[in-house]
């Protein structure tokens, strides 16, 4: 290998690191504000009628001074849209509330890579409400079944809409599961969250290596219920561990599944926290193609959210790609 070609490869395995990074999570721009119109010029002022003695036979009102009947608001006027200056959970739960199904669906596609945790809060909000006895009382089943019917019908517009999501496949199986399995979903959280914080805290890669048991039960709770962000994440925080200690050809494969997987629901973290390692994995093995494979649906995820600054930063990482790996 030459120093160039040497140097080159360096560059871009730099690059991959950042790409290894949480998707970021920086504020979305606000669009600017309108500027206000400029004051019109004040009109000058209409020299007041001469005074007429009451006597003067023309000190009568002039039948032409009635208000014109035609100066009313124009009924053709553009009306207001009600929901301009909503977004997020607040629109779509306007939308919902108003029955305008059709915009919810297209609000919900556009923001395809966000709406994971909006309907997953209606599974949720249903469990807890579930596990407080809701069930108990004619006022906690209509909660209950309001909530369900919502989350159902999010789901349903989502996979429409997006076209290739299984949304609905991940509500209906929630809401079907029966007191054990409800208690098995609980641990799986908690041995999750208990992974998670070991890999936070640890220092090296060996240390995260403890994180593995807990994460693995978790994995084991949560296939047999098809609890698909479950199975993501789990996945997901596997395949970080694993490949950071060289297990290579393993993280492949666990990172195979949780792409796979965190694109039936738009898991972003996952998606994207699999896709970095993928392509930090083919990179290394100078295997160019999958490596750019990767790149390329990180950067349509970018374009997705309307985030051109990650956008930017992956072009970059393209373009380095191609001075190692030459054209395609």
């Amino acid at each position: 290998m030459t120093l160039l070609r040497a140097a080159l490869t360096a560059l871009v395995l730099a690059g991959s690191l950042a790409a290894q990074q949480p998707y970021p999570q920086e504020p979305k721009p606000k669009p600017p504000m309108p500027v206000a119109p400029k004051p019109a010029a004040p009109k000058p002022a209409t020299p007041a009628k001469p005074k007429l003695p009451e006597s003067d036979p023309r000190n009568v009102p002039d039948p032409r001074d009635v208000a014109d009947p035609r100066n009313t608001s124009d009924p053709r006027g553009t009306p207001q849209d009600p929901y301009a200056q909503l977004e997020g959970e607040e629109l779509y739960d306007s939308l919902y509330a108003a029955g305008e199904d059709g915009r919810l669906a297209q609000v919900l596609k556009e923001d395809g890579w966000n709406i994971l945790g909006y309907i997953d809060s209606h599974c949720e909000g249903w469990l807890a409400l579930l596990e407080s006895g809701a069930d108990t009382t004619p006022e906690g089943k209509a909660k209950l079944a309001e909530m369900q019917a919502k989350g159902l019908k999010l789901a349903a517009l989502a996979d429409k809409a997006l076209g290739d999501t299984r949304f609905t496949n991940y509500v209906t199986n929630f809401y079907s599961w029966d007191a054990d399995q409800r208690k098995t979903f609980r641990e799986g959280q908690d041995l999750y969250r208990k992974g998670a914080q070991m890999f936070a805290e640890a220092k090296t890669p060996q240390e995260a290596q403890y994180a593995m048991t807990s994460l693995q039960q978790s994995l084991e709770r949560s296939r047999p219920l098809s609890d698909t962000w479950g199975q993501s994440m789990a996945l997901s925080l596997m395949g970080r561990v694993q490949n950071a200690n060289g297990m290579v050809d393993v993280a492949a494969g666990t990172m195979a599944q949780a792409r796979e997987l965190g694109r039936e629901i738009r898991d972003l973290s996952s998606v994207w926290d699999a896709l970095a390692v993928q392509y930090e994995i083919a990179v290394a093995r100078r295997q160019y193609p999958a490596a750019r494979t990767a790149l390329q649906e990180q950067y349509l995820i970018t374009v997705d959210l309307k985030d051109e600054q990650a956008g930017m930063m992956i072009t970059q990482q393209l373009v380095d790609l191609d001075k190692v790996a030459g054209p395609h």
